[in-house]
């Protein structure tokens, strides 16, 4: 059942308030005058119904996640939902068990059963993903030299699953952070880390680059940890936290961080580098 696998934006969609239902009533209404043709084949026409729904605004994307195939997360006022362009042609029981799931979680067992086994079905027809293509050599750091390193340091009695992982920097753009910037992801499904171009300038230290990629390395040997009495699967969990911190440079590491992320996020945000760095006094580093 890999329809209830998170990313890591993922928010757990039983934090999401209980609404009334009267629009869930309504839109189950309109269902049943269109059972000929499936009304929600775009991406607009699930936001509308989705909105309608919870009551609140909903913005929706098709992509081609084949096993993430729906990823929920609150950005603010709005409820952002990236789900596979294969549901534009889900039939309408599906659209209305998608609904049910979002206002009540897993408290609504007949919809998520029912998703369950529409998405078993539609399995075999879900798209590859796009081919990725790697780029290891940066202009001041060979990304896959790093990664062979810090494997053969810290990762000497590991077994990666399928797929294995492989590391490539991230596009060279302009980014809209102002409030966080993420340095780098894993992909599970096609085992590809992606670190952030603004890690490769000479103001970034090369011990700081490290961390990042164990830190993405870690999330590929571990995989999903164990779910919570409560069906949510941490992203970090304890036993993630034990190992990263365990880590010879995690403390000098995280405080480079702290000192530093708001020229990070400006370097990032004009695709200018930084000026310079503010050094981490090895004496002053503190656990948090």
């Amino acid at each position: 059942m890999f329809f209830w696998r998170r990313a890591k934006s993922f928010v757990s969609i039983s934090r999401f308030p209980r609404h009334n239902r009267r629009g869930l009533r309504s839109i189950l209404r309109i269902g049943r005058r269109r059972l000929s043709t499936f009304p929600y084949s775009t991406p607009r026409a699930w936001s509308e119904l989705l909105t309608q729904s919870l009551q609140r605004p909903v913005e929706v994307r098709f992509g081609r996640a084949r096993r993430q195939v729906i990823v929920v997360q609150e950005k603010g006022e709005v409820v952002s939902v990236r789900m596979n362009g294969i549901f534009g042609k889900a039939p309408l029981d599906v659209a209305s068990a998608v609904a049910q799931w979002m206002r009540s979680g897993r408290r609504a067992r007949r919809a998520c059963s029912r998703l369950d086994e529409w998405i078993a079905e539609i399995e075999p027809l879900l798209k590859p993903g796009r081919k990725v293509r790697l780029r290891t050599a940066g202009e001041h750091y060979e990304l896959c030299s790093i990664m062979g390193a810090v494997v053969d340091s810290e990762f000497t009695d590991t077994r990666f699953g399928d797929p294995a992982p492989r590391i490539t920097w991230g596009r060279r753009s302009t980014s809209r952070a102002y409030r966080s910037l993420q340095l780098g992801s894993y992909d599970c499904e096609t085992g590809i880390i992606r670190i952030h171009a603004v890690l490769d300038q000479p103001a970034v230290p090369p011990f700081f680059v490290r961390y990042v990629v164990f830190h993405e390395l870690l999330h590929a040997a571990l995989g999903d940890e164990p779910a919570s009495p409560k069906g949510r699967r941490p992203h970090h969990g304890p036993r993630f936290r034990r190992m990263e911190e365990a880590y010879a440079d995690y403390e000098r590491a995280i405080e480079w961080q702290k000192a530093n992320i708001r020229a990070l996020m400006r370097s990032a945000r004009s695709a200018r580098p930084m000026k310079r760095s503010i050094a981490v006094d090895p004496k002053q580093l503190w656990l948090f």
